[in-house]
C-alpha cells in the first residue's frame, strides 16, 4: 500500500461517504499510532480515520480531503502540533481541534490555549477519546448550516469588556494584588470567566472535580499563571469594534451579569441546592455567548462582508443560541450548561423536568428583560407559553421580580 513520506498508509476501514464523521489522527512516534489504530477500530463503521505521521503529512491530507476533527499531538519535529492546529485553525476553521499529548510544560499549554478546542492528556482512555470525538458529532446537530460551524471555527478566546481588560491588567501589574482581587474582576466579566474555567477544566491541570465559578478557576489556577495568560501571553483580548447596529459589548455583558444573578436568585427563593444555583448562575452568564462570536467575526469583516449591520444582527438574534452551545461544546462545559445555552428561549425542547437550567435562564432572562422596561405587561408575552403552568409556579412571578428589586436596592446602597 503506497503512501506519501511521513504519512501512515491508508486505513483500510471502509468509507460510507459524509454521512460518516471524518476523523485525521497526528503523531510521529509508530508505536504510538498503532496503539491509536488499535484503540479506535471498533468505531469503523461509524468514522472514516486517516493517520498521519507528522504536521506536513496532515496538511497534505486535509488538502485531499477536510475532516470534521483533528487529534493531534503537541512535540513532533518539524512542525509541532501548535503549529499544524494554527494551520488548520486558518485553512479548515470548521473543524474541531483536539491536542492529544503527554506535553504540558507551561510554553505548550500556553501555546495550544488560543488554537486547539480541547486538551486530552495522555496516556487517555480509549473511552474518553472515542466520547471527546463522538461528542463533536451531537454537538454538530446543533447548527442548522455548516456555515455556523465555520464561524465558531474561528474562535479562539471570547473578548472582555474593554473596562474589565483594563482593571485585571492593572491588578496584576501590583506587587500586593491577591487572588480575591483577580477573581472579583474575572468574576464581574463574562468572557474571562469563560475562558478562565475553559482552561482549568481542561486535561492541562487535571482538576479532579469541574470547577464552574471564577473565584474557584482563579485559585487554582494562581495569580502566575493569571498574569502569564493575560500579560505574556495575550490569551485575553480587550473588546471589539463592530459596526452592527444595537450591538454593545458592555451593554450585552452587563444584561448576562443580570440574567446570571437572576437566575441565581429565582432557584434559592425556590430553594434548589447552592450547587445548582451557582451553575444557573454560570448558565445566565453564558446564555448569548453567541452573539459576542457574531460581533467578533463582523469586527474581522469576515465571512458576510455584503451583509449590512442590520442583516448581521438579524442574523445574530436568529441564530446566536446554537453558536454559543456549540462553542460552549466544543470548550468542553458540562451538557446542563451548553443545553441551557442552546435552549434558552424555548426551554421546553429539552426533557429535562422542573426548574432545569435551561428553564432557570429562560425565566431569569425574561425577568431581567421586564425589569428593564421592555414587557410592560406582568404575565411577560415572550415566556414560553404555559411554562409556569406547568411548574405550577405562576403566582411566583411577582415574588421573584420583588427579590430582585431588593437585590439591586441593596448593591446601591452598598
Amino acid at each position: 500500500m503506497q503512501s506519501t513520506p511521513g504519512s501512515w498508509p491508508r486505513e483500510r476501514y471502509p468509507s460510507a461517504g459524509r454521512a460518516m464523521m471524518r476523523i485525521l489522527f497526528v503523531d510521529d512516534e509508530i508505536e504510538v499510532m498503532q496503539a491509536m489504530r488499535r484503540s479506535v477500530r471498533e468505531m469503523r463503521n461509524e468514522w472514516n480515520m486517516e493517520f498521519a505521521l507528522s504536521g506536513v503529512a496532515a496538511l497534505e491530507e486535509l488538502a485531499r480531503t477536510p475532516t470534521d476533527v483533528i487529534v493531534s499531538d503537541m512535540r513532533m519535529p518539524g512542525m509541532d502540533g501548535w503549529e499544524l492546529l494554527a494551520e488548520v485553525k486558518k485553512l479548515y476553521p470548521q473543524t474541531v481541534r483536539l491536542v492529544l499529548s503527554g506535553s504540558a510544560d507551561a510554553g505548550s499549554i500556553m501555546r495550544a490555549v488560543g488554537t486547539a478546542h480541547q486538551y486530552l492528556a495522555k496516556p487517555c482512555e480509549s473511552a474518553a477519546l472515542k466520547e471527546a470525538i463522538s461528542k463533536t458529532y451531537r454537538l454538530r446537530q446543533l447548527l442548522s448550516s455548516d456555515r455556523l460551524a465555520h464561524l465558531v471555527g474561528c474562535v479562539d478566546m471570547l473578548p472582555s469588556a474593554p473596562k474589565a481588560f483594563l482593571d485585571i491588567s492593572a491588578c496584576l501589574r501590583r506587587p500586593t494584588a491577591t487572588i480575591a482581587d483577580a477573581a472579583k474582576i474575572i468574576g464581574r466579566d463574562v468572557a474571562m470567566t469563560a475562558n478562565v474555567i475553559k482552561l482549568v477544566n481542561s486535561a492541562f491541570f487535571g482538576t479532579r472535580q469541574p470547577i464552574g465559578t471564577a473565584d474557584r478557576a482563579v485559585a487554582y489556577l494562581g495569580l502566575d499563571t493569571i498574569g502569564a495568560l493575560v500579560l505574556g501571553h495575550g490569551v485575553f483580548k480587550s473588546g471589539v469594534t463592530t459596526d452592527m447596529e444595537g450591538f454593545s459589548l458592555e451593554e450585552l455583558w452587563q444584561h448576562s451579569l443580570d440574567v446570571a444573578a437572576a437566575a441565581r436568585t429565582v432557584a434559592l427563593y425556590e430553594k434548589l441546592p447552592r450547587a445548582h444555583a451557582e451553575q444557573a448562575f454560570l448558565a445566565g452568564m453564558l446564555h448569548d455567548v453567541g452573539k459576542v462570536v457574531y460581533a467578533t467575526r463582523r469586527a474581522r469583516a469576515t465571512d458576510s462582508p455584503n451583509l449590512s449591520g442590520e442583516e448581521a444582527f438579524a442574523q445574530m438574534e436568529a441564530h446566536h443560541a446554537e453558536v454559543g452551545a456549540y462553542l460552549l461544546g466544543l470548550w468542553g462545559f458540562p451538557t446542563s450548561i451548553v443545553e441551557a445555552v442552546a435552549f434558552h428561549h424555548s426551554p421546553t425542547q429539552t426533557a429535562a423536568d422542573g426548574l432545569s437550567l435551561t428553564r432557570l435562564v429562560h425565566i431569569a432572562d425574561r425577568l431581567v428583560h421586564q425589569r428593564q422596561g421592555q414587557s410592560p405587561d406582568s404575565s411577560h408575552p415572550e415566556l414560553e407559553a404555559e411554562l409556569l403552568e406547568k411548574l405550577a409556579l405562576v403566582d411566583h412571578w411577582p415574588a421573584w421580580l420583588a427579590e430582585l428589586d431588593s437585590l439591586a436596592s441593596g448593591r446601591t446602597a452598598a
